[in-house]
């Protein structure tokens, strides 16, 4: 019942503004002005007040250049309002090789990013197996005209996706003459190249078209974290609270057994180390064993081949990009304007990872939706070659010989679009119909064969856990020289990873005034659009039939289409007084349809003060992961309540038909105050109240809940306790081998902050100087019910203070920026109060416990510009001038050991540019 009643106010605010048009337009009807008019983001209607009743922040082509970043996503990146967006450098993640944006902390799948306000096919891969998002990567930053950031709910205007607000960028429109720019970066020994031009001709008033392309190539080469300062070592001591992060066993080690397969605390070090032996006491000094737990392994007859992993692990990826965008423009009368649009991009990403694990987790097939995981580690009896302990024992860690586990990303972008300006009458229309298409391949390259890794152990095919027991090898584990080729190919998987995602809409949106009030014109707009979708994940045969050891597996196969239909109406009151309502409607296929409704009111109480407010509703369409048939397989671990043992198992997330759009109730309203054409200040206050998050349940609460009566110890019939159900299926043994987790409509999200936008501008006899600030306070950021704000212990990171300010200095040929970035300190949550570590003999730190808060962090960088001639312009820039290093937080990554979601590992970047216009 509460949510027909929810849904009938809904409509009763679209019928309001809708009879408002109507009335307003029959009792104040006159002439029209004709003053020109533009569509800004944030509205439909055109407009000749570019500030509209929501906050909007708008980044120009000029501010983009003088940031001295190379591409879109590192502008957009370092922006205060983003917070939680997941970059290139998370090089384990699902969706590799992307970049998207999230505002206001809720993740990238609540921002809507459009291209000249249209939608665009999202990225082939899904984030967090569910997150689907458009791929900045993909927009050629030479094609870009402005950005505009629309940081209010926007849902009644553009429909799904928009809770947390819209990032609009905004593509050139025209363009005639010749330009090309080049640019080199360098940074940690190593560096970026970017060429970029655009060429066009035709003249829209006198010529009547216009023809234009432009094209951006880009390429960067890969860092390993043993490239940058911050990873040089993995050694984090030098840090208060820091511990060694080394791997105590990676290069390889044997780990004597007991005839009953038990472990023992005897090692020896591979004769084939390629790390550093280091014997018992001298792990111990080095921070790899904890003294307490680990005491035994200090053996002085023990050794360990050590490794340092950082050689083979990417700080930031390899990529090479190429981009054009063409548009062609014809005038065919004075009432019509036609246009065609192309859009092509290339990205290839190269990332690198650990040799592959020889230890690690295997899965057998019990049924088409079921695996059973397993530690794939071998016994090998004393006879057996490569086994050097004269007893039982055990290989640990990785196959170095193997080379690393690489994966090489491929995403192949289309963008065609068609359309037409044209009037009728009043009305001023613009229709158009689009077609946009990402190809995804992620060449996964030297993964180990299970089939190929048991026959050259000798282990047989039918694999039983837990452990499998070698009766003769091929394969040298203590002297990986001895090892051909042809034995190595044998064990090494390589296999692909593809995903295609397609979008196509026909829309038409329309604008005219329906005369006028006591304040002006009333303006309003309709329109509609229809959409399909399309998205096709599909794992490689070898990886689907569990045949590659420590692989996760993804598939969805899903599409859906939907219509909706939109109104929005500017009533100007008095000359002091704007109300804006607008309202939409959307049904989707899959799930059903979304009515959200949107009232806004901007008043000018004197020249020079603005005041706002906004109130919204919002929605966001279930994912194709999510609610198409999909799946997503994984290893992790639970405590089975039948014998409270730890299990690893298989978690398998499916999508679900029956789910429901997330919904969210956004509130803004704040000032602006410009007392003088050079200073202008904006505040907002911003509340977001998102439900009905499509969440999965936790795997240890679904096997809790199977077991609700917890069997006695020393149970001798567990079956009687937790049988295998339709969401936990056991083996013949009844152990606990694959839990199935539906993704559901689950969780709730509350932010609430400030926003804080300022310009000055100061010109003297010498120069023009403009201040630039935007500074965003998070005043609460709940999940669940629980305050997450100022702490990495959330969905994501979510710091009180994110901040930007940069200072224009302008004199005849000579532009100079500076720019401060600054992100304040987080209480470190994640990881426990402390942990044992070994006294630092320096007595410069004192380890033994993580630190209470991850630090702040102040970067500062330069740009300089000048303009050698009229054509001819050099810019060169220093990011990061005084190389901060990213603050320490092993919480966020135990791989990267900081939050690469806020921040870069480069450390001090320089970039010198030329351009030529002619």
């Amino acid at each position: 019942m509460s949510r027909l009643n929810t849904h009938g106010k809904q409509l009763v605010l679209t019928s309001i503004a809708i009879a408002a048009t109507l009335s307003c337009g029959a009792a104040f009807a006159q002439e029209s002005t004709t003053l020109e008019r533009v569509e800004v983001t944030g509205s439909n209607i055109k407009r000749v007040d570019a500030e509209t009743v929501s906050p909007v922040q708008i980044i120009s082509r000029e501010q983009i250049e003088r940031t001295g970043q190379p591409t879109v996503a590192d502008v957009l990146r370092n922006l205060p309002s983003n917070t939680g967006s997941l970059g290139e450098s998370f090089s384990n993640s699902f969706a590799p090789g992307a970049a998207g944006f999230s505002l206001r902390g809720l993740g990238q799948k609540t921002t809507l990013v459009l291209l000249n306000g249209r939608r665009v096919a999202g990225y082939g891969f899904a984030q967090n197996l569910q997150d689907t998002f458009v791929d900045l990567n993909s927009i050629p930053s030479a094609a870009v005209e402005r950005i505009d950031i629309l940081k209010d709910g926007a849902s009644a205007i553009y429909g799904s996706d928009a809770i947390a607000g819209v990032v609009n960028i905004i593509l050139r429109k025209d363009y005639r003459g010749f330009d090309i720019t080049a640019s080199k970066g360098f940074y940690e020994g190593k560096g970026d190249y970017r060429v970029t031009a655009a060429g066009g001709l035709g003249d829209l008033s006198t010529d009547g078209f216009n023809v234009f392309g432009t094209i951006d190539y880009y390429k960067r080469e890969e860092l390993l974290q043993s490239d940058v300062e911050f990873t040089e070592s993995r050694d984090f001591r030098k840090y208060a609270g820091g511990r060694n992060f080394q791997s105590l066993t990676a290069g390889g080690t044997w780990r004597q057994v007991t005839a009953t397969g038990g472990n023992t605390s005897i090692f020896r070090a591979i004769s084939d180390c390629k790390g550093k032996v280091m014997t018992g006491p001298e792990a111990l000094a080095a921070g790899l064993i904890d003294p307490n737990t680990q005491a035994a392994f200090a053996a002085a007859t023990n050794t360990f081949c050590t490794l340092d992993q950082n050689g083979q692990l990417s700080a930031l990826p390899g990529t090479e990009r190429i981009g054009f965008l063409g548009r062609a423009t014809k005038v065919f009368s004075p009432n019509a304007t036609g246009y065609v649009e192309l859009g092509l991009s290339r990205a290839d990403t190269e990332q690198t990872f650990t040799a592959p694990s020889f230890a690690t987790t295997a899965l057998k097939k019990l049924s088409p939706t079921a695996w059973q995981p397993f530690t794939y580690n071998v016994t090998f009896a004393p006879n057996v070659a490569g086994n050097p302990m004269g007893a039982d024992a055990r290989y640990t860690g990785s196959l170095n010989d193997m080379g690393t586990r690489d994966a090489k990303i491929r995403s192949d972008a289309t963008r065609v679009l068609a359309g037409v300006n044209y009037s009728i009458g009043s009305w001023d229309l613009d229709s158009g119909v689009g077609f946009s298409r990402t190809e995804t391949k992620q060449d996964n390259l030297n993964r180990l064969s299970l089939p190929g890794v048991s026959a050259a152990f000798g282990v047989g095919t039918g694999l039983q856990p837990p452990i499998p027991r070698s009766t003769g090898s091929t394969y040298n584990l203590d002297k990986w020289t001895t090892n051909s080729d042809a034995v190595r190919d044998s064990i090494r998987a390589n296999f692909d990873r593809k995903s295609t995602s397609e979008m196509q809409f026909i829309d038409t949106k329309a604008n005219t005034t329906l005369g006028a009030m006591p304040g002006g014109d009333i303006g309003l707009a309709i329109g509609a659009e229809y959409r399909s979708e399309k998205l096709k994940d599909s794992p490689a045969k070898i990886a689907d039939d569990g045949n590659v050891l420590g692989q996760g597996i993804t598939a969805t196969d899903g599409k859906r289409h939907n219509y909706s239909v939109f109104t929005e109406v500017s009533m100007p009151f008095t000359k002091k007084l704007e109300v804006q309502a607008a309202a939409r409607f959307d049904k989707y296929s899959d799930y059903g349809k979304s009515t959200t409704p949107k009232l806004g009111a901007k008043y000018k109480a004197f020249d020079g003060l603005l005041l706002r407010a906004n109130w919204g509703k919002g929605f966001r369409a279930p994912t194709l992961p999510e609610i198409s048939p999909s799946s997503a397989t994984f290893f992790t671990s639970v405590i089975d309540p039948q014998d409270s043992q730890v299990r690893q198992v298989s978690g398998v997330f499916k999508g679900n038909p029956g789910l429901q759009a997330e919904t969210s109730t956004s509130t803004t309203f704040g000032a602006v105050f410009e007392p003088t054409k050079n200073f202008n200040i904006g505040i907002d206050f911003y509340k977001i109240d998102w439900r009905n998050v499509v969440a999965s349940r936790s795997l240890q609460d679904i096997i809790n809940d199977s077991c609700p009566t917890p069997p006695p110890a020393g149970n001798t019939d567990p079956t009687k306790n937790c049988p295998s159900t339709a969401d936990i299926i056991r083996d013949g043994n009844n152990l606990v081998a694959t839990i199935m987790s539906q993704y559901q409509n689950l969780a709730q999200r509350k932010t609430s902050g400030i926003d804080i936008d300022s310009t000055l501008r100061v010109p003297t006899s010498f120069g023009k100087f403009t201040f630039r600030g935007n500074l965003i306070y998070v005043s609460s950021f709940k999940e669940d019910g629980e305050e997450y704000v100022g702490t990495n212990g959330g969905s994501n990171t979510i710091p009180r203070i994110r901040a930007g300010f940069t200072t224009d200095f302008d004199y005849g040929p000579w532009s100079i920026t500076g720019g401060l970035n600054y992100t304040h300190k987080v209480r470190q949550t994640l990881l426990p109060g402390s942990y044992t570590s070994v006294y630092d003999p320096t007595g410069k730190y004192q380890n033994g416990a993580y630190p209470e808060f991850v630090r702040s962090n102040t970067t500062f960088d330069l740009y300089g510009r000048y303009n050698i001639t009229k054509k001819l312009q050099a810019s060169v820039s220093v990011l990061n001038v005084f190389n901060r290093m990213p603050p320490y937080d092993p919480g966020f990554s135990s791989t990267s050991l900081y939050d690469f979601s806020l921040y870069d590992t480069r450390g001090r970047q320089f970039r010198a540019t030329l351009k030529y216009s002619m």
